[in-house]
This record gives structure tokens, sequence and C-alpha cells, in this order.
């Protein structure tokens, strides 16, 4: 095959199949145009840092934007979310969710919550992967 145009790489999740539109970290969908597609590969969650490394500093700073109190629990999301398939649909909105007392936070690599249901966790972690989050704080 021989390329007409330079290829380039576009690493995202994927929205829908026909047409293949997919989601970039920063939340925009691009629409792939048929036929145009080299190679793919399925991309697990990002590990990330050990989030226990973290200075206690910038964890409560996280948890004071975010409005949320309590001792921190940490975890890798790729822990949290290993063996858990992604939601069909995750939440719409970028960089905070909240429900009433429940708040979630996604600032740089990670996610800063609430919330302590497990299934309402792990719908926020597949939200804060969207958005290149790596670790997660729950404060209780």
């Amino acid at each position: 095959m021989r390329l007409t145009e330079p290829a380039t790489d576009l690493i995202g999740f994927v929205l829908s199949v026909n047409p293949l539109t997919l989601e970039d970290r920063h939340g925009r969908s691009h629409v792939v145009t048929p036929g145009t597609v080299l190679a793919a590969r399925r991309v697990t969650v990002s590990l990330g840092r050990d989030p226990r490394s973290a200075p206690r500093v910038l964890l409560d700073e996280l948890a004071l934007r975010a409005r949320v109190a309590g001792e921190p629990e940490l975890h890798r999301i790729s822990d949290l979310l290993a063996g858990r398939p992604a939601p069909a649909e995750v939440f719409a909105g970028r960089g905070e969710w909240s429900d009433g007392d429940l708040r979630a936070r996604v600032e740089g690599e990670w996610l800063t919550t609430n919330v302590t249901d497990p299934e309402l966790l792990v719908a926020l972690a597949w939200w804060a992967t969207r958005q290149n989050a790596r670790s997660i704080q729950v404060r209780r």
C-alpha cells in the first residue's frame, strides 16, 4: 500500500463503530474516514505512578478543590478496573461530577471523590480514564 498523505496516530475511546468515531483524551470526537485505518489495537487502562508516593499536601489540595473531606484511600485506577468491562455509557460531563452530596473531580492524573458505592466508583473511574486520570483518592 502506498500512502498519499502522511500517516497520523489517533488514540482514543471508541464511541461508535459505524461510522468509526473516537473520543480523544481532551474530549474531542473524531470521525475516521472509511478505508483509512492502517492498524489498530486495543489499549488497556494506563498503569500510572504509585499513588502512595504522592505528597500528602498535593492530595489535600486536590480534595479541597473537589470539596471532599476525610482521610484518603489511594488506588491505581488500573487496579480498580482490572477485568471489568467498560460500561456502554459513561458520564457525559468532563472535569467534575456531582449528585447531591456525592462529588468527583478529575484534575491531572487524579480522580478525587467521596463516592464509596463500588458500582458508582467503577463508573466514575471509567469516566476519569477518558480524561487521562491514572490514580484515585476516595475521601471518607
